[in-house]
């Protein structure tokens, strides 16, 4: 739903651009002046509902087994073993293909560790890999913790660039992300 807004008010502004540029050509200033004014009262409260909404959600903490998914793709935190001696975690990520028809993959997806300090992004190797429907993938991999670091995180994010202006996505900035504790 979120997603079909995002189109409308980018149709809409593009619509609105082209007939307030034709109004300008044409020399009716008061009508250019009327569009332009439109598209942009359009795109300020689109751009105060995303800021809005993304300053309003709040952090969640995701349970190990517990899915998360995006579009059709889940990832799942298996289990996360602390390393004796070290300040790594080995974690086992199950990364599931909700897709019904065709072999898919994810659309720029990413691992984190955050702290206290920010997010620092970790390679996962597979994480991007072409699932077939309903296949499922387990990747392991080493995460070092800094000793530091309070109530650090694993993150895992997908989406480019038209997932940050969708309203309510987690990519949208100042989003809170929903994320498993290391």
């Amino acid at each position: 739903m979120a997603s079909l807004l995002l189109l409308a008010v980018t149709l809409f502004t593009v619509i609105g651009v082209a007939l307030t540029v034709a109004a300008l050509v044409r020399g009716r200033r008061r009508q250019a002046r009327a569009r332009g004014t439109t598209v942009l009262a359009v795109v300020v409260l689109y751009g105060v509902a995303l800021a809005a909404v993304g300053l309003t959600s709040r952090e969640r903490h995701l349970a190990y087994g517990q899915a998360k998914c995006f579009d059709d793709w889940c990832v799942t935190v298996q289990s996360i073993v602390r390393v004796p001696g070290q300040e790594g975690r080995l974690v086992t990520v199950v990364v599931t293909s909700r897709a019904r028809r065709v072999a898919q993959r994810p659309d720029s997806p990413a691992a984190y560790l955050v702290t206290d300090s920010g997010r620092a992004r970790i390679a996962l190797p597979g994480l991007d890999q072409r699932l077939a429907p309903g296949q499922s993938v387990d990747l392991r991999l080493a995460v070092a913790v800094p000793a530091s670091a309070r109530d650090p995180q694993f993150l895992i994010t997908e989406g480019g660039f038209p997932s940050r202006l969708v309203v309510g996505d987690e990519n949208s900035p100042w989003h809170a992300a929903a994320a498993w504790a290391l």
